[in-house]
């Protein structure tokens, strides 16, 4: 892997207090699923622009060819959003971010592991399984 690669997650990551206080904001105007709503809204028409300008893949011509448990992404990056715009006001940014991330690791350690949804597979040894468990202890410590 390239390693300019790694600098992506890494902006993604510092960016996710910004988001959040962004779409809270929002929210406080509009209503949590609303908010997050008109945020999917906006991020699809911009990434419409980016197709328009020519940053695009391969099109949409497969797309009778995707599984039906591939179309619940959005879904599911809807409701969590409004379930954060909820969360956040009483349990702070850091904390939300901090129980995310750990979640999302161990989840990820276990679809590796197993291969599902198509992930390449990739052994949860225990080791992985540790430096999941002190991120936990992590999310637990920034909680307090």
């Amino acid at each position: 892997m390239t390693s300019a690669w790694w600098t992506v997650p890494l902006i993604v990551g510092l960016t996710q207090p910004i988001l959040w206080l962004m779409n809270l904001r929002l929210a406080k105007e509009s209503g949590d699923m609303e908010a997050a709503v008109l945020l999917h809204v906006v991020g699809t028409l911009v990434g419409l622009a980016w197709i328009g300008i020519g940053l695009k893949g391969q099109g949409f011509g497969n797309l009778g060819s995707v599984p039906w448990w591939a179309w619940l992404g959005g879904a599911i990056g809807v409701t969590g959003m409004a379930a954060m715009n909820r969360a956040i006001p009483f349990i702070g940014v850091a904390a939300a971010l901090a129980i995310t991330v750990a979640a999302q690791l161990g989840a990820a350690l276990l679809v590796e592991h197993f291969g599902w949804l198509g992930a390449e597979l990739k052994a949860a040894s225990w080791d992985r399984w540790m430096g999941a468990g002190l991120l936990a202890v992590g999310a637990w410590l920034v909680t307090r």
